[in-house]
């Protein structure tokens, strides 16, 4: 593989703050509001960051602050807006229409308004229509003005929801219609979005209201993704590898050359980092919580010998003080190089873009990441592992559709190193964590049944008034019936810490639902039946990952109590 193959990786991930906006349709002094919406974006907009975030900011300087314009492109406002921001490097523009494209042109004063909406609209990857049903099939009779205005309100809400900071260029005035400029403020005022506001009345003065403020901590994961340091040989060699083990087969022998370039380029290098990054963090978490466990158990072993053998209790004393002092400094250490966070949250990253593999080979256009309100308190839309995706999928050029030439290629590879890939990994891992998890079950039991006759071997022959004397012999039960249920427990906690029961029982399930998905695929014989099935199963594995992410996030690392 050559040197520049591998360039894309080198293109630094880039922080997002995404631009909602809203406004008048008639504006004066356009050249005027220009400079001043100018103004907002060089300057006040870094205003809305708390200084934790802005110092975060100043030494991530691998990583680049862009912006993105969410946007439904209707004439004054909204495309004055969107020019400017356009003008930024690497800046980017998602539309959101309120009704269908047809209708909503129907809007647009002239031929020369709908012509600028085309250029704008077409600069836009993935436009969202929010109400697709066409109005004159829905409305046979009569102009539905009520709808419109509604779809139009909507439309400002989605905006304000979806965006980081609202920008407005307002007269001052009320609104004069259902969904108009006040209306909007207000409602992002409301929600404590931060909110920009440019008058557009002399002298055109800047008002800012601050709400939540704008939030940089994703910044520092980021950065911390773009300078992972990674050897250049070893990256091309992790590459080469997991190219063929995708493509060096029959199946991927039919996959068109271009896709199969694009996932080697653009996608490979950071699935490689993504992994790479998992992989070190996860040993690190886990032999540091194998450690706590264990050390704790040779703690009380230490403490038990200094009570036994008096002659030697400094050193053992002495011995347990640095065991303890080592896992506290193992945990402190750990914790602060957020080891738990970067394994798991890489591991989200990873595996979203394996997913995406399959989607650039059949050339569809990925599903958004949705995230379900009852896992906001573990993960959120605006995580830096979602935010690194999107980058790297919006690198890609736009994808067309599955070929009805390609489709059956395209199954056969999906089915094989997708869904049936997924079906052996599963099952095997449930048989080995299910096999890990017994062993460590009896292993324990064994202990606490032999913690317990030394217990009542204690009390057999060292009853009082018992003849029967041994003072080794009852040291050394003393010293069982102590230490077996330090290490008894010290297994429990290994054996819980790694969740081995839950995540058997997880992809056994797992196991059961993509064989019922494989059966699927194997009837998909259309374009559009395969492009279905390959976004249902990228909700599966999305949604499989993500309640793997909640299962892991609150497995702390800490001092065994």
């Amino acid at each position: 593989m050559n040197k520049d193959k591998t360039q894309m990786q080198h293109v630094p991930i880039a922080f997002r703050i995404r631009l909602g906006v809203t406004g008048h349709r008639v504006l004066q002094d356009e050249e005027i509001l220009r400079e001043k919406v100018r103004d907002v974006l060089k300057k006040r907009i870094y205003d809305l960051f708390d200084e934790h975030s802005k110092r975060i900011i100043r030494s991530s300087l691998n990583t680049p602050v862009n912006f993105s314009i969410l946007t439904p492109l209707a004439e004054g406002a909204d495309r004055l807006i969107a020019k400017e921001v356009l003008k930024f490097p690497d800046s980017r523009i998602e539309v959101v229409l309120p009704l269908t494209k047809e209708n909503y042109l129907e809007d647009f004063e002239n031929e020369e308004s709908r012509t600028e909406f085309e250029e704008l609209f077409k600069k836009a990857r993935r436009p969202i229509t929010l109400k697709e049903t066409n109005l004159k099939a829905e409305y046979s009779e009569g102009d539905p003005k009520e709808v419109r205005r509604q779809a139009y309100e909507d439309v400002g809400r989605y905006v304000v929801d979806k965006c980081d900071v609202l920008i407005a260029l307002w007269d001052g005035q009320n609104s004069r219609g259902k969904g108009g400029t006040a209306e909007i403020i207000h409602y992002a005022k409301n929600k404590q979005r931060p909110v920009i506001v440019v008058f557009t009345g002399a002298p055109h003065d800047i008002s800012i209201y601050e709400g939540h403020g704008l939030d940089g901590g994703s910044i520092g994961q980021i950065d911390m993704f773009n300078t992972f340091g990674m050897p250049e040989e070893e990256q091309i060699a992790y590459v080469d590898n997991v190219y063929k083990e995708l493509f060096d087969n029959a199946e991927g022998k039919e996959i068109p050359e271009d896709s199969k370039k694009l996932v080697r380029e653009m996608l490979l290098p950071f699935y490689v980092r993504a992994s790479k990054i998992s992989k070190q963090n996860q040993t690190i978490y886990r032999h540091v919580g194998t450690a706590v466990y264990s050390l704790s158990a040779a703690a009380i072993t230490s403490v038990v010998l200094g009570v036994l053998l008096r002659k030697w209790s400094i050193y053992a004393f002495t011995l347990e003080f640095l065991i303890l002092a080592s896992i506290l400094l193992m945990v402190i250490i750990a914790n602060w190089r957020k080891t738990q966070r970067k394994w798991i949250e890489s591991r989200f990253l990873a595996e979203q873009i394996r997913s995406a593999i399959f989607f650039v080979v059949c050339n569809v256009e990925t599903s958004p990441i949705e995230v379900p309100p009852y896992m906001r308190t573990a993960h959120h839309p605006d995580d830096w592992m979602v935010k690194v995706f999107y980058e790297i999928w919006n690198r890609l050029p736009e994808m067309k559709g599955c070929q009805e030439a390609y489709c059956r290629q395209c199954n056969e590879f999906v089915r094989k190193h997708w869904i049936q890939d997924q079906i052996a990994y599963h099952g095997d891992k449930a048989i080995d964590v299910r096999k890990i998890s017994s062993i460590l079950e009896w292993t324990g039991m064994a202990i606490f049944f032999i913690a317990m006759a030394a217990a009542i071997s204690h009390l057999i022959f060292f009853y009082p008034g018992r003849e029967f004397q041994s003072k080794t012999l009852e040291e050394l039960l003393i010293f069982f019936a102590i230490v077996l249920p330090a290490v008894g427990a010290a297994i429990g906690g290994i054996r819980s810490h790694r969740e081995y029961s839950r995540v058997g029982k997880r992809s056994s399930n797992m196991e059961i639902i993509l064989r019922e998905l494989d059966e699927q695929f194997s009837h998909a014989n259309t374009p559009e039946a395969l492009e279905s099935l390959l976004r249902e199963t990228n909700v599966l594995m999305l949604r499989e990952t993500q309640d793997w992410l909640m299962l892991m996030k609150f497995v702390e690392l800490k001092p065994a109590a």
